[in-house]
């Protein structure tokens, strides 16, 4: 039966003080401090089903991570080298995820601007028969001016509220604010 030898891992002192600051950092969010852990455990020959053991974590986690290291340890000892300073910021970007390939924004850039825009003029400015914007009310006039062909007022929402506007979730709280 074949065996795999799992990938050897060699830190530099200043690597390893990184990592095990980071390991034992209370500020640290958990996914560096199990990858921290895991590349520590890695230079001390610890074998992978033992470091899943010991961490909690599936195997193909500890050898993700363990082969991730071994991609970035070249780029690591030239950063250490030539660039000392940026050594953490390299190794949390390392132990950072790769970018995912997920679906496309239904939205462009263009149509979020014009429907914020829209937003940032009050609806009697337009000749529209209330005094103040709601979700729904400003996914239908968006769609009526062909900002955009469809959208439902809950993502009207979501964009109000990351672009720091705050709208009333219902016409008649809008009408009662005016009161």
């Amino acid at each position: 039966m074949n065996k795999q030898t799992a990938i050897t891992i060699v830190l530099s002192d200043r690597q390893r003080n990184v990592l095990e600051k980071m390991a034992k950092g209370t500020h640290t969010p958990l996914h560096f401090i199990e990858r921290a852990n895991i590349i520590l455990l890695a230079e001390q020959a610890v074998n992978n089903c033992e470091m899943a053991r010991r961490l909690s974590l599936s195997i193909d986690t500890v050898k993700r991570w363990r082969k991730r290291w071994s991609t970035f340890a070249e780029e690591l000892h030239q950063v250490e080298n030539n660039r000392p300073h940026a050594l953490k910021s390299k190794i949390e970007a390392a132990l950072t995820d790769e970018q995912r390939a997920g679906r496309p924004s239904t939205f462009t850039a263009e149509e979020i601007a014009h429907l914020m825009t829209l937003a940032c003029q009050t609806p009697e400015s337009l000749n529209l028969p209330f005094s103040h914007w709601t979700p729904g009310l400003l996914a239908r006039e968006a769609v009526s001016r062909g900002i955009i062909s469809s959208i439902s007022t809950r993502q009207v929402g979501r964009f109000l509220k990351r672009g720091g506007f705050e709208a009333s979730s219902s016409q008649g709280m809008a009408q009662s604010e005016d009161r």
